[in-house]
C-alpha cells in the first residue's frame, strides 16, 4: 500500500475505530488513543498490507486487539473503569490470582528471545495466524510454526518447573 492510498483511507477509518474504542471503554480519551495506536500499527505495516485486503476489517481486528491488549494492562485511564465492588472474598482472590499469573507469564515472556517475544506477541495479542506472520517477517509457516512451539515450550518450562504438577 502506498502512502498516498494510506492517507486516503485513514480519514475513513478513523470514526469506525473511535467507536470501536468508545463501545469497549465508553471513554471518548480512551477510544482516541485506540484508534490512534490502531492507525499508527497499519502505517508501520502498510508496506505488507495489500490493497486488496479488507482494510476496514483488519483495522478493527487490530482495535479491537488493542482494546484488550490495554484493558488487561490496565493502562486505560482510571476514569475510564467503573468501580467495582467486591461481591465476596472469594471473587477478591481469584482476581488476585488471576493478576499474579498474569504477572508470572509477563516475567516468563521477558525471558524469551526477542524474536520469540515478537512472534509470540504476534500469535496471541495481535491473533495473527501462521500464514498472517510468516507474510508479515518474511519467514516460511515451518520455520514460524516451529520457533512458536519452540517459544511455548520454554514458557511452559518457566511457568512450571521440574515436573510441577497444574
Amino acid at each position: 500500500m502506498t502512502q498516498q492510498e494510506f492517507e486516503s483511507i485513514a480519514p475513513l477509518l478513523r470514526p469506525r475505530l473511535i467507536e470501536v474504542g468508545r463501545r469497549f471503554f465508553g471513554s471518548d480519551l480512551a477510544a482516541e488513543d485506540i484508534a490512534q495506536e490502531t492507525l499508527m500499527r497499519l502505517w508501520l505495516l502498510r508496506e505488507r498490507i495489500d490493497p486488496r485486503t479488507g482494510m476496514e476489517a483488519l483495522a478493527i481486528r487490530i482495535a479491537k486487539n488493542l482494546c484488550v491488549s490495554e484493558w488487561r494492562k490496565g493502562n486505560v485511564r482510571k476514569s475510564t473503569i467503573p468501580q467495582q465492588e467486591p461481591h465476596s472474598e472469594d471473587v477478591t482472590i481469584r482476581q488476585l490470582e488471576a493478576r499474579e499469573d498474569i504477572e508470572r507469564l509477563r516475567a516468563a515472556i521477558q525471558r524469551l528471545s526477542p524474536t520469540e517475544q515478537r512472534l509470540f506477541r504476534m500469535r496471541h495479542e495481535l491473533e495473527m495466524d501462521i500464514g498472517q506472520i510468516a507474510a508479515a517477517t518474511g519467514a516460511t509457516t515451518r520455520s514460524i510454526s516451529a520457533m512458536l512451539s519452540t517459544a511455548k515450550r520454554k514458557l511452559l518450562d518457566l511457568l512450571n518447573p521440574k515436573g510441577e504438577k497444574q
